[in-house]
């Protein structure tokens, strides 16, 4: 606060005035549930410390075996998964999948197609995750025009 008051000393009256539960460091258009960063780069780094001191050849053998070993590692895990939601969000899962039943879907492209229901049109891109009608986004649960898609 000090670095700001050396700036503008009416910069800390303010921030003051208006009190802490406004100030912001982020500010998400969408609710950020779920959402996991991670860097590659610092994960290898700190698993291949002493491997670093290897010739290249081994260096790049030693590397090649731990990305397959982790990929194997994962697709186990993976194929072995089946997480229960909770009643709120399987309710709301089976909803969606039930209204997706009445929907019709174009193609555009492997992503996106355009969803008809009725004489509503919706855009859905599935690597993206959105939807125009905005479900998708701010629930991060498949839409019934998501699901539809998926069919």
């Amino acid at each position: 606060m000090s670095k700001i008051e050396e700036i503008d000393p009416r910069v800390k009256a303010y921030l003051y005035d208006i009190a802490y539960h406004r100030w912001s460091r982020v500010h998400a258009t969408v609710n950020r549930t779920w959402t996991m960063t991670s860097n590659i780069a610092e994960s290898l780094n700190d698993v291949t410390k002493y491997a670093r001191e290897l010739p290249i050849v081994e260096l790049l053998e030693y590397m090649r075996t731990l990305l397959e070993r982790w990929t194997k590692e994962k697709l186990l895990k993976v194929k072995g998964t089946f997480t229960y939601l909770g009643y709120k969000f399987n309710k709301e899962l089976d909803d969606n999948r039930t209204l997706s039943h009445k929907l019709m879907v174009r193609a555009s492209t492997n992503y996106i197609h355009t969803v008809i229901d009725g004489v509503r049109r919706y855009i859905v891109c599935l690597e993206n995750k959105k939807c125009s009608c905005g479900q998708f986004q701010l629930d991060e649960l498949p839409c019934p025009h998501a699901l539809a898609t998926l069919r």
